[in-house]
């Protein structure tokens, strides 16, 4: 009688062990299933927002190449598809800025421009845009016949190393810059970036500040870095868009580091200053 009990408990536990593994297993495949449809569900979910959106703001007939990209660029960038303002194809008689092309015409392609708002802590912070290109594969006999000119970044190399309580810095040749001597701009662009590293030899006052100024064709622009004058190594940068402060070829730019206080010394600056050009 106990080998029959115990053969009887083995097979009992034998099968309640199969029947919690078939459950398991319909649970996972159920939560993979679920997973799956939420997945589904999301990207249709995007999907008709932006295809309502775009009925109140693009432009009529763009193709659905173009809406698939907006879709995608919702759903990477996380913008809210409420937050697409405009969609408008491009006049090739009046490309913006940021877009340059050669070796195409309007025959070959077209450009659309989708303007939005960039959204952080629920507030809006600016107003974007974004540009999609479409060609015809039948009339452009290779994609290397389109030809897209992007943004440019340089970096202009100032730096001094005499102690100092004030002074012109010098240019990566070693050359002293001036009110008229500095870096020769060779193309149309913008100032968007300056950061500085130096150190403080001496301080007076923990108040006092350290002004690195760039100077455009001798007059001082509103934009530089502030550093302040503990003793020590100190270090700025700062950013900003391209067509806030804008050169012309010919123009000369040049850097100065001064103390707010004259008993205040500095040493062994270094400073960058990033250009923006588009061509």
């Amino acid at each position: 009688m106990d080998k029959k009990g115990n053969a009887k408990k083995i097979v009992i536990v034998a099968v309640i062990s199969v029947i919690l593994l078939l459950v398991a297993g319909i649970v996972a495949v159920s939560s993979q299933s679920t997973d799956s449809i939420n997945s589904s569900d999301d990207s249709l979910d995007i999907k008709n927002a932006v295809e309502k959106q775009l009925n109140n703001v693009a432009q009529a007939g763009i193709s659905e190449a173009v809406q698939k990209f907006v879709e995608k660029f919702v759903e990477k960038r996380g913008v809210n598809p409420s937050d697409i303002n405009e969609v408008s194809e491009v006049d090739f008689a009046a490309l913006p800025e940021e877009v340059q092309i050669d070796n195409v015409d309007d025959s070959n392609l077209a450009i659309y421009e989708v303007d939005y708002n960039e959204t952080g802590s629920g507030e809006v912070n600016d107003t974007k845009q974004v540009f999609v290109v479409t060609y015809s594969a039948e009339k452009l006999e290779t994609t290397q016949d389109l030809i897209a000119h992007p943004d440019k970044r340089q970096f202009l190399q100032f730096g001094l190393t005499d102690e100092t309580s004030g002074s012109f810095l010098n240019t990566a040749a070693g050359v002293p810059g001036s009110l008229n001597q500095g870096y020769v701009m060779m193309r149309q662009g913008s100032i968007t970036g300056i950061s500085t590293n130096l150190e403080v030899s001496e301080s007076n006052d923990n108040e006092d500040i350290i002004d690195v100024i760039i100077y455009k064709n001798g007059e001082a622009i509103s934009f530089g870095n502030t550093l302040n004058s503990l003793s020590g190594i100190q270090k700025d940068y700062d950013i900003q868009s391209k067509g806030v402060v804008t050169f012309q070829p010919g123009d000369t730019i040049s850097v100065q580091a001064v103390s707010s206080n004259s008993e205040t010394t500095f040493k062994n600056v270094i400073t960058m200053i990033e250009i923006t050009t588009v061509d």
